[in-house]
């Protein structure tokens, strides 16, 4: 077994020997192990005769590079001599130091001496801290995102992120992949984000944030209430957020759910961070015993902790998730294999009272697992709105590793009040996408108008079949211009006639003003223009003009902004 795993990793390296970055020795970790030895340098072990090291931090999702080797330093022996450069021992070169076949980092001196290296062990550098906001601000533009991984084109999209200076990030979990019962492994992932160069950077520029977490960075993939460190990874969150001390959070209150509001009378954002793990019931058998109608996204104390938060009067309300909230429930499994679906009655209920019965989402994690917590979450939202309590409501979410808008009208009801209009911005992540297929009824509608008058009042109907093609989005086959279906038959198939221009950057519409549609959506999403789904990194943006009373609400990637509408409050 272990010559086995011997020559799995040495076949590994030398399988990514050509993919790996070339790298200064700066760059360079000061020590690293390998094989059962030290380093304090570099080594061609296993890589074609090239000098190589592990890095201080990742560059394009590898974690060492290959060192020119005219960038490294000297290395010196307990007397003072020079390590030769490189030394050779059976068949390995390496410049710096090693414990290989010793028990003390050594080096070759001369043709066949050896000494002991002198190392002095660096001190890591303090770690900087995350800033804190301030109740006092007006929160102008609100910066969200979620599932960071430093590959890809994630310093591409941090230094974006920093160079816009939103008044407020959101980190809405998955703030690292740790997946892990062991609090020392978990700190190590916070602190190697925080030692990230981009990471660094989005520090230095005291960008104030709040954050939730999701389920990578709380505990294990889809966990809840049966994860068995909640308590503990809470602690290493407050620590990495550097949460002050007098937080309740680190007083008795279990789970990391918190609210603030913001800003000047008549500019007041009500921002509120849900715990959507800490106490939450298993969604499939898999996970735990199944509660049925019992089953609980947020548990009783987080909601009427929310209760209280949503009768507090603000303009605006941002409600953060860090898994989606608008999404309904995927139909293509069976009902019953939802761990919340008990005897049926509550279950589908709650899809009937939202005029769901014949929508089905995605197929990954989302609130609509537990159809009864969605349903009472919605209505209680529809309820603050109806209340006077809030203008706006946006919820704002991570998880899915695509970005996305999208729009919920809740049903009138006589306990809720009248239809509410809701938003939703899916925002996730940095390093990562996912370029498939995501069928969603409530993405943000696309408006068209009728056959060219450029009176953009009419929805397009998505999917639409033309020519025995099925679109998801708009299309311009047969047309100067992006265009849709405003009405499908039965099959899917487009009415004759009934089609018009989908509405372009700037177009008036019902719910407001369309921003921004990127002249390079073909290469940004699998179809509808919502859905920001194929490009590297992405995020989102609330810009608020508290003189014009909109807020624009925006998907963006590491070089611009890839779909934008504007909403008025």
């Amino acid at each position: 077994m272990k010559k086995y795993l011997l020559s799995a990793l040495t076949g590994l390296l030398v399988s990514q020997a050509h993919a790996a970055p070339e790298v200064h020795y700066e760059q360079c970790k000061t020590s690293f192990e390998y094989l059962g030895a030290s380093y304090f340098g570099t080594t061609n072990k296993n890589n074609s005769g090239g000098q190589w090291c592990y890095l201080k931090s990742a560059i394009e999702g590898s974690t060492w590079g290959n060192v020119r080797v005219e960038t490294i330093p000297e290395f010196k022996t307990v007397t003072g001599k020079r390590c030769l450069s490189p030394s050779n021992y059976q068949g390995e070169a390496f410049y710096g130091c090693t414990t290989k076949a010793h028990t003390a980092p050594w080096c070759y001196v001369g043709e066949s001496a050896w000494e002991e290296c002198e190392i002095e062990e660096p001190q890591p550098e303090p770690l900087l801290s995350h800033t804190m906001v301030s109740e006092n601000s007006t929160l102008k533009r609100i910066a969200v995102g979620s599932c960071f991984k430093t590959q890809g084109d994630m310093p591409a999209a941090m230094s974006r992120v920093v160079s816009q200076s939103p008044d407020l990030f959101l980190w809405m979990g998955d703030n690292i992949y740790a997946d892990t019962t062991d609090m020392n492994y978990m700190r190590q992932k916070y602190d190697d984000k925080k030692r990230n160069a981009e990471y660094q950077k989005f520090l230095s520029a005291n960008i104030p944030v709040m954050a939730t977490w999701d389920d990578h960075d709380f505990g294990s993939n889809n966990d809840g209430k049966h994860y068995p460190k909640r308590a503990e990874s809470q602690l290493e969150f407050l620590r990495h957020f550097d949460i002050p001390a007098d937080d309740p959070r680190y007083n008795g209150q279990e789970g990391v759910y918190s609210a603030k509001i913001v800003g000047p009378q008549g500019q007041t954002t009500h921002v509120i961070n849900l715990d959507a793990r800490y106490f939450r019931s298993p969604t499939f058998s898999n996970y735990g015993t199944c509660e049925g109608d019992n089953s609980t996204m947020l548990g009783e104390k987080q909601w009427q902790w929310l209760q209280d938060e949503l009768n507090k009067p603000s303009e605006i309300k941002v409600i953060s998730s860090g898994i989606q909230v608008l999404p309904p429930l995927n139909q293509g499994r069976n009902k019953s294999t939802y761990c919340a679906y008990g005897n049926g009655q509550k279950f589908t209920q709650a899809m009937a009272s939202l005029n769901e019965q014949t929508m089905s989402g995605t197929s990954y994690e989302s609130w609509a697992e537990i159809p009864q917590e969605r349903e009472k979450l919605l209505r209680m939202v529809q309820k603050s709105l109806n209340d006077g309590k809030t203008k706006a409501v946006i919820f704002v979410s991570g998880d899915q590793h695509w970005g996305e808008l999208l729009e919920k009208r809740i049903p009138a009801s006589n306990q809720f009040g009248k239809e509410a209009r809701v938003y939703e911005i899916t925002a996730s992540g940095f390093g990562q996408n996912w370029p498939y297929h995501i069928e969603n009824p409530l993405r943000l509608p696309i408006y068209a108008d009728s056959k060219g008058d450029a009176k953009f009042a009419n929805e397009c109907k998505l999917p639409f079949k033309y020519a025995g093609v099925t679109y998801q989005g708009c299309t311009t086959r047969d047309n100067d211009k992006p265009w849709c279906y405003t009405q499908v038959d039965s099959n899917g198939n487009g009415v004759k006639g009934e089609w018009g221009n989908c509405a372009p950057s700037g177009a008036i519409i019902p719910t407001g003003q369309v921003g921004v549609v990127s002249e390079n959506m073909a290469s940004l999403t699998t179809g509808n223009r919502h859905l920001i789904n194929k490009s590297g990194s992405n995020y989102g943006l609330l810009d608020i003009d508290w003189t014009k009373r909109t807020i624009k609400m925006s998907i963006e990637t590491s070089d611009e902004e890839a779909v934008s509408t504007i909403i008025n409050f």
